[in-house]
Order: structure tokens, then sequence, then C-alpha cells
């Protein structure tokens, strides 16, 4: 299944078990009440996101919802963001009610403070 298919247009996803662990036990952290931002040099030109939602932050249609959040104020992110990141984020059980509108102050927050976001 293609990228646009799954709904990732314009974002490239860390899928395996590997990488999750690897920016997991080497890399820097910001955080919020809502959420926890983990990013580490790839070496790559492009930065490449993984969304973790545990199961203490609600059934699975509150996991899905806000991970499709997450993946929308990331597309948007995107052409703002510094190349040559791999970057976590790790919704809290407090994220399970958040709105977009209350995430997204959140996310841009964290990155702008991890010096993700580029300045113009």
């Amino acid at each position: 299944m293609t990228a646009a298919a799954k709904g990732n247009v314009g974002l490239d996803m860390l899928r395996s078990g590997v990488a999750f662990r690897a920016i997991q036990t080497d890399s820097r952290s910001r955080s919020h009440p809502l959420l926890l931002l983990r990013y580490r040099g790839n070496g790559l030109e492009q930065t490449r996101f993984g969304i973790s939602t545990g199961r203490r932050l609600g059934s699975a249609v509150v996991r899905n919802r806000q991970r499709r959040r997450l993946r929308s104020i990331l597309r948007e992110l995107a052409p703002t963001l510094v190349p040559g990141w791999d970057v976590l984020l790790v919704l809290r059980p407090a994220a399970a009610d958040a709105r977009q509108a209350e995430l997204e102050p959140a996310v841009v927050g964290l990155m702008r403070a991890a010096g993700l976001i580029a300045t113009r």
C-alpha cells in the first residue's frame, strides 16, 4: 500500500520496531502535559515521524483518532521542519480528549523548543 493510500501524503513514517527502539534509547526529548517529543538525527535528507499511543490513552477508536489528528498537524508542519531527524511523538493519557486545536500548539511548541522548525 502506498503512502497516499495510507493517508500519509508528504510524511515519511517510522514503522519498524528497530527504528522505534533506536529513538527511545538514543534520543533527546521535550515534554508537555499532552505529549512527549523524542528526536534524534538520522543522517538522511528527510525527517521521519513516529506516533506512539499506548492503551492507557483509551480505546482503539480514541487512539486512532488522536493519531489521525497528529498526522494532520505533522503534514502542515512538514514544509517548515529542518530535514534529517527522526521524531517520535508519544501521546500521554491527558491527550485522550484533546482536540486538534489543543494538540497543534503543543506539537509546534515542542518542535520549536527542540530546534526542529526552520527559522526564516
